[in-house]
């Protein structure tokens, strides 16, 4: 920048500082016109938004032309127009409507609602005069007095000097402020950065989430006591007639309380109700017939045989009355682990600092006949000295040092009453045994039907008609040698397209590069045969058991099947990888999403594929995408390899 450039802009600077302090005085009216129009509803909440978005756009563009900084436009973009379908209609989701504007409406609500950007923008209409406005009138603030005073107080030398220099700092600092206001501009208007936390940032995140955990664990332990009190009220007072509401209500409770402890800690717990039981079944009378062993009842409202057979199921569930001992201790048990913590995580900074800066600001201490550093030294003699807003943060550290500890005993403590009793373990798994092995043994039966069904349609019928040709071609062979010679033609033909059928055969009951070279080289034959960019990953040191090796090349090949044809993705990427006795099998794809195992489907048939050696299918698929579907199954490896990686196409190691 040149000096005369140089001049110029700190000539305007403070007429931009005059300037931005615009958008400061308009942000609060605007905030206010966005809530009562978006609550008033008319024309549309998003036609509020949208139009106080250029506010916002405004600071951006002139934080990049005077400050100096550039701060990109956060905003999604906007839905698409609905598009009417063959019928006429319109569709929002698995609602349908005549008219286009229902669903333009609702769509375009999402887009303004679940865009953070618009929360950001209305967060610096509300912080902007706060912040902003004081950076922007800084400078001419700083002139304006200065001047002011010069003039007010001539006779005065010293003022005249004051207000002179006041006026010359203001002008110097023009371009510092309108960098500082672009800089705070750029806080929370531009997308936010995207930045991997350090290793220290993660322990203190991780810590800070323990301990909310805990505060929350010490309210949900003092919430499961209500819950227990009124089962066994149930059990007393109403001769269990109420007691299955109550359970239902309860379960409901410890099932939530189970998929957290489990989030919070990694300590998994099971599910271990068993199935709902069958509907009664009418006797030709129309009454409902219970029996319990040598004993038995009559009902004669189906409604009565149903709660008569819940309340049967509650009493045999051993989970009954292990959830209703989980509740009972859940309250002395929580407030054992998580009750001096809490106090501590939350006690100590808020109520001892607060309390501290209180009383230290009003001069209250001396006319009070406690301090908060009095109650430090009764609660904690060792802390003699120490001040109060110390003491706390000490407290509120020692309390989130000993969370995870503490989160982790109590996960493990609440899988010994809420886990699956080892009866009932091995009642579900015989069961799971029994199912799966009807499953397999009907695909196999229906597998077999197909071979058979292709080798008669396919391949038996072509050889029949090759030896027919051939037949008729000897008959001809004296009279007409070029007639019994296109024949031999045509049969040869024949000969190669059930050929061909058969290798297509053999390579849907076992293809043979899985035999020969293993499932990573198979999968990678997949993925460079695949309709779109796929990329193999493995890691597999050793070979898998040949049924094992089918079931998975046969899941990702569906898998990377569904990917082409329904999920409009451009590219996709298959991970194989075996750790601590379990196969892993990743397969991810850019797509739109929404994908779901719905029963009768291709993710179902994986599914059932997969249960006859312990598999499972874990799909995430969000709308918008991406969808990860990981196949786990335990086995073994045998004869090593190595560990290579490829993309469509092109192997590197």
């Amino acid at each position: 920048m040149g000096r005369g450039e140089r001049v110029v802009a700190y000539a305007l600077a403070p007429l931009r500082g005059l300037a931005l302090a615009a958008p400061a005085l308009l942000g609060p009216p605007l905030l206010v016109v966005i809530f009562v129009g978006a609550h008033a509803g008319l024309p549309s909440p998003a036609f509020f938004v949208e139009h106080g978005r250029r506010l916002p756009e405004l600071a951006r563009r002139l934080a990049a032309r005077w400050g100096g900084v550039a701060v990109a436009s956060p905003y999604r973009p906007a839905p698409p127009p609905p598009v009417r379908d063959a019928g006429g209609w319109y569709r929002d989701g698995d609602d349908l409507f005549r008219s286009a504007f229902p669903p333009a409406y609702l769509g375009r609500l999402r887009w303004v609602a679940g865009d953070p950007a618009t929360w950001r923008d209305l967060a610096w209409m509300a912080l902007n005069p706060l912040i902003g406005g004081p950076l922007a009138v800084l400078s001419p603030g700083l002139i304006g007095g200065g001047l002011a005073a010069a003039w007010l107080h001539r006779p005065a030398p010293g003022r005249l000097v004051l207000g002179g220099a006041a006026a010359l700092l203001g002008v110097a600092i023009g371009p510092w402020t309108l960098r500082a206001h672009a800089r705070w501009t750029r806080v929370l208007l531009a997308p936010p950065a995207r930045r991997a936390p350090g290793r220290i940032a993660r322990a203190a995140q991780a810590r800070a989430a323990a301990g909310t955990r805990v505060c929350a664990s010490a309210v949900l332990a003092g919430a499961a006591a209500p819950l227990a009190v009124v089962q066994v009220l149930a059990i007393a007072l109403t001769a269990l007639r109420l007691w299955p509401d109550t359970v239902a209500v309860s379960r409901r409770f410890v099932s939530w309380r189970r998929a957290q402890m489990g989030e919070w800690t990694g300590v998994r717990i099971a599910e271990p109700y068993g199935p709902e039981p069958p509907p009664p079944r009418p006797e030709p009378d129309g009454s409902y017939r219970l029996e319990w062993g040598p004993f038995g009842t009559l009902h004669r409202t189906r409604e009565a045989a149903v709660r008569a057979r819940r309340l049967d199921r509650l009493l045999r569930d051993p989970a009954s009355w292990r959830d209703l001992a989980w509740l009972l201790l859940e309250a002395p048990v929580g407030a054992l682990l998580f009750a001096v913590p809490a106090v501590l995580i939350a006690g100590g900074p808020v109520v001892l600092c607060w309390l501290w800066l209180w009383t230290s600001a009003l001069g209250l201490v001396s006319d009070l006949a406690w301090s908060p550093d009095d109650l430090v030294h009764a609660v904690a003699p060792g802390l003699a000295g120490v001040p109060a807003p110390v003491a706390g943060v000490a407290a509120a550290a020692l309390g989130l040092a000993c969370a995870p500890a503490l989160l982790r005993w109590h996960a493990l403590l609440s899988r010994s009453l809420l886990a699956p009793a080892r009866t009932a373990v091995l009642t579900g798994r015989v069961g799971a045994l029994t199912a799966s092995r009807a499953r397999v043994s009907d695909d196999k039966a229906a597998e077999l039907r197909r071979i058979e069904r292709d080798l008669h349609d396919g391949a038996q019928a072509r050889w029949v008609a090759v030896g027919m040709t051939l037949a008729a071609a000897e008959e001809l062979l004296d009279r007409d040698p070029a007639a019994a010679k296109a024949m031999i033609t045509g049969a040869k033909d024949l000969s190669v397209t059930a050929l061909g059928e058969l290798r297509e055969l053999i390579r849907g009951i076992h293809p043979p590069v899985l035999a020969d070279r293993g499932l990573a080289d198979a999968v990678r034959t997949l993925a460079m045969d695949a309709p779109l960019e796929a990329e193999v990953r493995a890691d597999l040191p050793g070979r898998v058991a040949e049924p094992i090796e089918a079931a998975v090349y046969f899941a990702v090949s569906e898998l990377l099947t569904n990917v082409a044809r329904h999920a409009g993705a451009s590219k996709a990427s298959v991970e194989l990888r075996h750790e601590d006795g379990v196969l892993r099998v990743t397969v991810a794809d850019d797509g739109r999403g929404g994908a779901a195992a719905g029963h009768g489907g291709g993710l179902h048939g994986i599914r059932r594929r997969l249960d006859a050696f312990d598999g499972v299918l874990t799909l995430s698929s969000p709308p918008g995408g991406p969808t990860v579907a990981t196949l786990e199954i335990p086995c073994a490896l045998s004869s090593p390899r190595t560990s290579t990686s490829c993309g469509k196409g092109s192997p590197t190691s």
